[in-house]
């Protein structure tokens, strides 16, 4: 599909176009592997292990903003936490009883103010599992159907931004650069989105290529 089509898509009729794509073959390690940056275990591998991996779940919201489609990032604040000062979507551990997509709309209406009810989920895409924090992730795209109002807990968020989806089909959107990850104290050469100047990699960074290839783009 050219850049063109695409773009028309996003404008003219993003949700059914992902709801289709949902419905099958999610790309999976076709989409997360360039983004990766490291090797890192396979989900069932990670649940195996000694202790194994904890369950976590997030929300890749869509929702229009002035017309124009967009999705949200969380800077996550300062702290002693593996992920502080990064870009992630909402979301967190699954706690006992909950489904991932329970845990996810629950963390995001924890996390940014949103009634849960006000999320449709589209489908899911594929889990990943994450090294530094030693968790596996199931991310869920879910749209909203009126413009938002976000209210972002203090505690969890530093700064909400919010991104058009047509950004992502940029080119230039993606780079590479050296990362320092103190879990593992080493440097690692990855590659990463530029997000309104911040660095999305990782985790989020693979899940967001793995939605863009839902939209036509390859690579």
């Amino acid at each position: 599909m050219g850049m063109v089509a695409i773009i028309h898509a996003i404008d003219m009729d993003l949700i059914a176009q992902v709801r289709s794509a949902l419905s099958g073959h999610a790309p999976g390690n076709i989409a997360h592997n360039p983004m990766m940056g490291y090797a890192r275990a396979d989900p069932s591998a990670a649940r195996l292990m000694d202790p194994p991996a904890r369950e976590s779940a997030v929300m890749l919201l869509l929702f229009r903003r002035t017309g124009i489609w967009h999705t949200l990032f969380m800077m996550r604040p300062d702290g002693p936490g593996v992920h502080s000062n990064q870009l992630s979507f909402p979301g967190g551990r699954v706690e006992v009883g909950e489904t991932p997509e329970q845990a996810a709309r629950r963390e995001t209406e924890e996390e940014v103010g949103l009634k849960q009810s006000d999320i449709e989920v589209l489908g899911q895409l594929t889990e990943l599992y994450i090294p530094p924090s030693h968790f596996i992730v199931q991310p869920f795209v879910g749209v909203l159907k009126d413009e938002p109002l976000f209210t972002p807990s203090a505690a969890e968020v530093f700064a909400l931004i919010e991104e058009p989806i047509a950004n992502f089909l940029r080119d230039d959107i993606v780079d590479a650069k050296d990362i320092f990850i103190p879990t593992f104290n080493r440097t690692i050469n990855a590659r990463y989105f530029d997000v309104q100047g911040h660095t999305l990699w990782g985790a989020t960074a693979m899940m967001m290529q793995e939605f863009r290839m839902l939209l036509g783009f390859s690579s």
